[in-house]
């Protein structure tokens, strides 16, 4: 028997992949290498900042399908920041008058940025509530930056 066969032939070729992948080659640094040659690669990156509070403008409900929809428009700081969610206040949990509170925060970009025109830094969030998690509620508080606005349910 002179030939090699498909299984052979599949076996040297898994062979020298795995040969190859041992080596240590240089790999780009676009391609997840950190370090500039320790030999370790970071997937996950650089983690993102903590969300920063963002000043309040308008907060408004507006009737849902099977619940109702909680908008929120604020005003960043600076340009850059992204990422505007509501953050719930002491875990989402009612207080004892039944109001559940929100707090505008976004991610702030990650060096200094221009200031610019008001209408450029406007960033807006919002939360779906279904009928069942709003039952027992009398409203919601969202603050951000220092406002604080109450919405009434009912």
């Amino acid at each position: 028997m002179t030939g090699g066969g498909p299984l052979r032939n599949g076996f040297i070729l898994l062979a020298a992949a795995a040969l190859a992948a041992g080596c240590s080659m240089e790999m780009p640094d676009f391609l997840g290498r950190e370090g500039g040659g320790g030999g370790f690669y970071n997937v996950r990156g650089t983690p993102p900042p903590e969300p920063r509070s963002v000043a309040l403008r308008e907060a408004h409900l507006e009737q849902g399908l099977h619940g109702v929809v909680l908008r929120v428009t604020g005003e960043a700081p600076t340009q850059g920041y992204y990422a505007a969610m509501l953050r719930p206040v002491g875990g989402g949990a009612p207080d004892s008058a039944g109001i559940v509170s929100f707090e505008l925060v976004a991610l702030p970009p990650p060096g200094p940025e221009a200031v610019g025109p008001a209408r450029t830094r406007v960033l807006m969030a919002g939360v779906f509530l279904p009928t069942k998690a709003i039952e027992d509620l009398r409203g919601f508080r969202v603050g951000g930056g220092g406002a604080v606005e109450t919405l009434r349910l009912r």
